[in-house]
């Protein structure tokens, strides 16, 4: 069994920073906070040796999954992506959170500390699923997408409480999205939607002309939370970005799934072309404790965390 994505790991510059922006602008509460240190962390994170850190995990009160694990190291740090001068690059890009009201979600935001980027524009995600979609910034210049859903009542998003979401995907800038879609549903993930959206150029600052090649998946089994979104700009290629995606670089480092059975994941992951970022290592994860850890490099540069708790 692998899971959806329950945690993702972003570096931030400042912790409380960080942590106060989430809480104002989405009503994130504080889940864990753990130190992040010692020779099985450096392995499995990529750090330098002696780097440390302190972590705290956010999300809505009472959520289990799509959790923001946030990491201030002990060190300076620039964000990897540097303001998106390079958006077409591959790896690990933008948070997505689902909101009420997304007009008024932007004013919190930016009141927080973020910085809009873009206006909420409406776009048809499938039948009877409509969004209002909005890009912004976090303090530290990582890529929010926050929107609003039109759902119709059969839709698998019609039930929600109102309240800003836990991480509802964490979306991926890809090379090849037949390629990275295969990866993904080989390990168990199915398509909630596909499709080629144009005439977008000026939402997404894109050259005239570039397509954006949208997929969706989902983890079946009762969350449509904790989603991946593979997103390729169709004519506008990149570069992978795994070499600089490291503490204490700023960003999205890592997004975590949990297996019942990490040897066998492990396995599974690796026959599919994966590259292993470091052997099975034993950390201390928050928010679970003791845990089996291994991270690969998905096909794209993006890290992949499976943890297995003990």
């Amino acid at each position: 069994m692998i899971s959806e994505l329950r945690v993702t790991t972003v570096a931030v510059s400042d912790l409380e920073r960080s942590r106060a922006f989430y809480t104002d602008a989405f009503g994130y509460v504080t889940h864990a906070e753990a130190e992040v240190r010692g020779p099985e962390a450096e392995a499995a994170w990529q750090m330098p040796p002696g780097l440390t850190g302190r972590a705290a995990v956010v999300g809505p009160q009472g959520a289990t999954t799509g959790l923001l694990r946030l990491v201030q190291f002990r060190a300076p740090g620039r964000l990897y992506w540097g303001e998106y001068a390079r958006r077409q690059d591959y790896g690990h890009y933008a948070l997505n959170i689902r909101v009420d009201d997304v007009h008024a979600a932007v004013e919190r935001l930016t009141a927080a500390g973020g910085r809009q980027k873009s206006q909420p524009t409406r776009w048809t995600v499938m039948d009877d699923l409509s969004a209002w979609d909005s890009l912004s910034y976090d303090p530290d210049g990582v890529m929010l997408d926050v929107f609003e859903l039109e759902a119709g009542p059969d839709s698998p998003f019609a039930d929600y409480d109102g309240r800003p979401s836990e991480l509802q995907t964490v979306a991926i800038h890809v090379s090849d999205a037949p390629r990275a879609t295969a990866f993904y549903t080989a390990l168990g993930y199915e398509v909630l939607y596909e499709k080629l959206i144009e005439n977008m150029e000026s939402f997404f600052r894109l050259p005239p002309g570039t397509g954006l090649r949208n997929v969706n998946l989902f983890m079946p089994g009762g969350t449509v939370n904790g989603r991946v979104e593979l997103a390729q700009y169709v004519g506008f290629p990149g570069r992978q970005q795994r070499a600089t995606a490291v503490p204490p670089s700023l960003g999205i480092l890592s997004a975590s799934l949990e297996t019942d059975d990490l040897a066998a994941t492990s396995a599974l992951v690796a026959s599919l072309g994966a590259e292993p970022v470091s052997s099975p290592v034993e950390v201390d994860l928050p928010p679970y404790g003791p845990a089996l850890v291994q991270p690969f490099f998905g096909p794209d540069g993006e890290v992949l965390e499976f943890y297995q708790c003990r």
